[in-house]
């Protein structure tokens, strides 16, 4: 069964009139791996996303979306902590261990906050 990712690249080949082996050819990698990405069979490699909107540049604008459908089919987000200090590190930590828990308005609340700050981080 086609992932959501999956979903966007079997039509972005349809509009291109792109193969899957000629879409992996073009993304560096293997029509099996390229099909096996697509049904969830493997995870989305670190780096795919960053390759598919440089091969493909229209798909740029998309690129946050992109993430967000590869991060779903891995099943998981990742968070560097390479800067972070000790509490930035139990704050993000904290996060993973009760998202499960919070409530849609809660997410409602957090989704608000962090596009705030986007907009005034954007503004500057």
């Amino acid at each position: 069964m086609l992932t959501e990712l999956g979903k966007v690249l079997r039509k972005l080949r349809i509009d291109l009139g792109e193969t899957l082996v000629q879409m992996a050819e073009q993304l560096d990698m293997s029509a099996t791996m390229l099909s096996a990405i697509e049904t969830g069979k493997k995870k989305v490699p670190a780096g795919f996303i960053n390759r598919l909107t440089m091969v493909y540049p229209k798909l740029t604008g998309q690129r946050a979306s992109l993430e967000s459908l590869a991060n779903l089919a891995n099943g998981e987000a990742k968070v560097s902590l390479d800067d972070a200090s000790t509490e930035d590190a139990e704050l993000v930590t904290e996060l993973a261990r009760r998202f499960a828990d919070l409530s849609n308005e809660e997410k409602m609340q957090l989704r608000q906050l962090l596009r705030q700050r986007a907009t005034s981080h954007d503004a500057k």
